[in-house]
C-alpha cells in the first residue's frame, strides 16, 4: 500500500469495471480472498477533496445490497469492536478492480451517484491471514 500520499483514483489501464448483476458474488469472492489483508480507506468527494478515513485496518469484507434498486455497498475494516470500522456507499453505481501487481494488493473503487469515490486499497493477502480459529492476524 503506498501510504506517502490519497491515491486520487484506483482506476488505470489494467483496471476492469464489475457488472452490476455481478457485484454479489463478485464481493464475496473478494472477501474470501483477501479478508485479512492490511487496508487503508480513501474517500474521494467533488467538493471536499480527498480524505484517508482507515490506515492500516485489517479487512474483513465487503457486501453488495441490490435489493429494490438500492445498491448499497458496505465496506467493513477492524478484527475487534476497538477498531472496527464500517463505510456505507448509498446509491453505489460503478465498482472498479485494480488487480494486485507486484508488491501491491488490489484495490476497489466504487462510485456513488452524487460523484464520491471510496478507494480501498489492500496488501496482499497472503502476507497477513486471519487465523480462522482465533480470528486474529497472523503470518501464513
Amino acid at each position: 500500500m503506498n501510504t506517502d500520499r490519497p491515491q486520487s483514483e484506483a482506476r488505470s489501464g489494467d483496471s476492469q469495471e464489475i457488472e452490476r448483476n455481478r457485484w454479489l458474488h463478485f464481493l464475496d469472492e473478494f472477501t474470501r480472498e483477501n479478508r485479512g489483508a492490511h487496508a487503508r480507506l480513501l474517500v474521494i468527494g467533488p467538493d471536499a477533496g480527498a480524505r484517508v478515513e482507515a490506515e492500516d485496518r485489517l479487512f474483513e469484507g465487503i457486501s453488495a445490497d441490490v435489493k429494490a434498486g438500492e445498491h448499497e455497498v458496505s465496506i467493513t475494516l477492524g478484527s475487534s469492536p476497538d477498531d472496527h470500522i464500517e463505510r456505507g456507499i448509498q446509491s453505489a453505481k460503478t465498482i472498479w478492480l485494480k488487480p494486485a501487481a507486484g508488491e501491491a494488493g488490489p484495490t476497489l473503487e466504487v462510485a456513488a451517484q452524487d460523484g464520491t469515490r471510496t478507494v480501498l486499497e489492500l496488501t496482499r493477502a497472503g502476507d497477513y491471514r486471519l487465523s480462522s480459529a482465533a480470528g486474529s492476524p497472523g503470518r501464513r
